[in-house]
């Protein structure tokens, strides 16, 4: 079904927003693809931080405006895998990193989590302990932690990084606070924060009701969305109608 005027001095619709483009993009029109909020990353130059504690290993993919739809991690034995794809809107710019582990993990237990300035991913060690680095071929030995060498009231910092993690987070944190969207920013900012914490049915309901009705429902319960035709129900803003051609 394609919106069209009810006479021709009937002005076009506006499109709806989509509340799960990086924000600060401006709505697309159909048959038109959306400007980036922001330049296209560079694959080749996105890097990866790493820290640990006893019993994981924290990863940072320092990816900047990830789309959650658009990234994928699958976790192995002794390996993790990253892609990222940042869409057309940024150039089909596509990211992959493979990492080969310096010692097993347990896959079950490993989990990752999308935020505007990174990938995190954190891997749950199989045997606890201290890793000598964080890539090797899957069989490395652990050791004791030292954790002698601490910063006083913080976090220990261990081997495979001498950062001040707790500084970069809020560094990172006061940063993302002080960008404060307005209008329909804030609008996307805020459908992105309930898509990327949503189970994997509020994500279905979310995409078949705003996609479907034309950008004017946006539901989060799937078993409402799952039985509705949308495309039968949703009706046009004043002054247009629907028509459905072929």
């Amino acid at each position: 079904a394609e919106l069209a005027p009810a006479t021709d001095a009937s002005p076009p619709a506006e499109p709806a927003p989509n509340p799960f483009a990086p924000p600060g993009a401006s709505p697309a029109r159909a048959g038109t693809s959306s400007s980036p909020a922001v330049p296209p990353p560079d694959p080749s130059k996105i890097r990866h931080e790493w820290y640990q504690t006893e019993a994981e290993v924290v990863v940072s993919i320092l990816a900047r405006q990830a789309p959650v739809d658009g990234t994928r991690v699958s976790f192995g034995a002794a390996q993790a895998r990253v892609a990222i794809d940042f869409g057309p809107a940024a150039g089909g710019a596509l990211f992959e990193r493979e990492l080969a582990l310096y010692a097993p993990v347990d896959p079950e237990e490993c989990r990752y989590t999308v935020a505007p300035s990174k990938v995190e991913l954190r891997l749950k060690k199989k045997t606890p302990g201290k890793w000598e680095s964080l890539e090797g071929d899957g069989a490395g030995g652990v050791t004791a932690f030292n954790t002698s060498t601490e910063i006083a009231g913080k976090r220990p910092v261990y081997s495979g990084s001498r950062r001040d993690w707790d500084a970069i987070d809020r560094d990172v944190k006061k940063a993302e606070e002080e960008e404060k969207p307005e209008g329909e920013e804030a609008l996307n900012k805020l459908f992105q924060q309930i898509y990327s914490n949503a189970s994997e049915d509020t994500r279905r309901a979310m995409n078949k009701s705003f996609q479907t009705s034309g950008g004017t429902v946006l539901s989060t319960n799937w078993g409402e969305v799952k039985e509705k035709d949308y495309e039968e129900d949703r009706s046009a803003p004043d002054g247009q109608e629907w028509k459905k051609w072929g």
